[in-house]
C-alpha cells in the first residue's frame, strides 16, 4: 500500500491527485439505494452553478485499451458508471470501486480503474468528514 499526503480532485473534468486546493475537492457520497453511491463532486461556492452544482464520478472507458478513468458527469443515478461502491478496508481507510474495477493510483497514468484479478489492492483513501452536505446554487 502506498502513502501519500495527495489530496484527490476533480479538476478539468477527471479526477486526479493534487497538492493544493484546486479544483472540486468537496466529495458527496449519496446512496442510491443498492448499496452504491453517487459520488457528487463540488467547486469551492461561489453562486455560480458552473462550481456550486455537483459533477457525480463517472467511469470512462476510452475504448481503446487504456485505462478506465474517471471523469465529471451531469448526476444520474441509473447509469451503473456512476454507481460506486466504498467499503471499509480498517484503520480508516476505503477502497473505492465501480463494478469490479477499484480506484488504483498508477506511477504512469494516475488515478484509474483496474480490475484487481490475482493482484493486491493498493491504493486506499482517508475520507474526510466535512460537515453536512450543501445544496446546490438553485436550492
Amino acid at each position: 500500500m502506498q502513502s501519500t499526503e495527495s489530496g484527490v480532485s476533480m479538476d478539468g473534468g477527471t479526477l486526479v491527485e493534487v497538492d493544493d486546493d484546486s479544483g472540486r475537492q468537496l466529495f458527496v457520497p449519496t446512496p442510491t439505494g443498492s448499496g452504491t453511491y453517487l459520488i457528487k463532486s463540488y467547486g469551492k461556492r461561489d453562486n455560480h452553478p458552473a462550481s456550486d452544482d455537483p459533477a457525480c464520478w463517472q467511469v470512462l472507458n476510452p475504448g481503446d485499451g487504456g485505462p478506465l478513468t474517471v471523469e465529471g458527469a451531469v448526476c444520474d443515478a441509473r447509469k451503473r458508471t456512476q454507481q460506486f461502491t466504498i467499503a471499509s478496508k480498517g484503520k480508516g481507510a476505503y477502497a473505492i470501486s465501480n463494478s469490479s474495477a477499484f480506484l488504483q493510483f498508477s506511477p504512469s497514468r494516475g488515478l484509474i480503474l483496474e480490475e484487481l484479478g490475482d493482484a493486491p489492492l493498493r491504493s486506499t483513501f482517508r475520507l474526510v468528514d466535512n460537515g453536512p452536505a450543501r445544496t446546490p446554487a438553485g436550492g
